[in-house]
């Protein structure tokens, strides 16, 4: 497997936010991950980044440990909680500063989404007077525009209009064929359902369902769980 989370647990402040997690993605394929608000979906995609030290359990991608404060085995794009830019510099000047910082800038890509979520002529605009979904969409531009091997999306679609949901998707579609893998972090299951070839369920920081599409798979509890067109609550 690319990505292999393995018996992950952690506790914050007494509480336990995951409870031995597990799950497994292949490469070159999209994954959901849904759960209502405090389930673990963001604690989970901050593990597979090494942004937390498990209590126990572990992670792998691409065949290497994921180790905590050390760099990742793979090149990797994320939207983790609320996307962090300068709000008194442009939106070109924030994707070429943080593209800068492993040297992974490609601006005609960049270009392309830019264009494709519809910010190209307000590129040159400072972060600040964007509303709260163009931030959003800037977002996704920076986890997407340097050809990430894998890319963890948390609530993407956040503030987004149904347009720009249908240009999310059609992209997330356009990662897969190029083998990128993406993992998204959603509670709109009726989204990710359209465009993921697998969906976690999570729920108190346990992993307790994965349906994939057109096929049967065999929950976490040992009982299957049905294919195409079923709920993964």
């Amino acid at each position: 497997m690319y990505v292999q989370v393995s018996g992950v647990t952690k506790t914050i402040k007494h509480k336990q936010v995951l409870d031995e997690a597990s799950m497994s993605c292949e490469k070159g394929k999209v994954y959901g991950l849904v759960g209502p608000n405090g389930s673990g979906k963001t604690m989970m995609l901050r593990t597979i980044c090494g942004f937390i030290h498990p209590d126990a359990g572990t992670v792998e991608v691409g065949g290497k440990p994921v180790v905590f404060n050390e760099n990742l085995p793979v090149r990797m794009g994320a939207i983790i909680e609320t996307p962090g830019f300068i709000g008194n510099k442009s939106a070109m000047w924030n994707l070429e500063y943080l593209a800068g910082l492993d040297k992974g800038w490609d601006l005609k890509e960049t270009l392309r989404l830019l264009d494709i979520f519809n910010l190209y002529k307000k590129r040159e605009d400072k972060v600040k007077s964007y509303s709260l979904g163009m931030r959003q969409k800037l977002a996704v531009v920076q986890a997407l525009m340097e050809h990430q091997e894998l890319v963890l999306l948390d609530e993407p679609t956040n503030g987004l209009d149904k347009a720009s949901v249908g240009v999310f998707l059609d992209e997330i579609d356009r990662q897969r064929e190029s083998g990128t893998t993406v993992i998204i972090a959603s509670h709109h299951d009726d989204e990710i359902t359209q465009v993921a070839d697998a969906v976690y369920t999570i729920g108190e920081g346990r992993i307790v369902d994965c349906v994939e599409r057109s096929s049967t798979v065999k929950a976490s509890n040992g009982e299957d769980a049905e294919g195409v067109g079923d709920s993964a609550d």
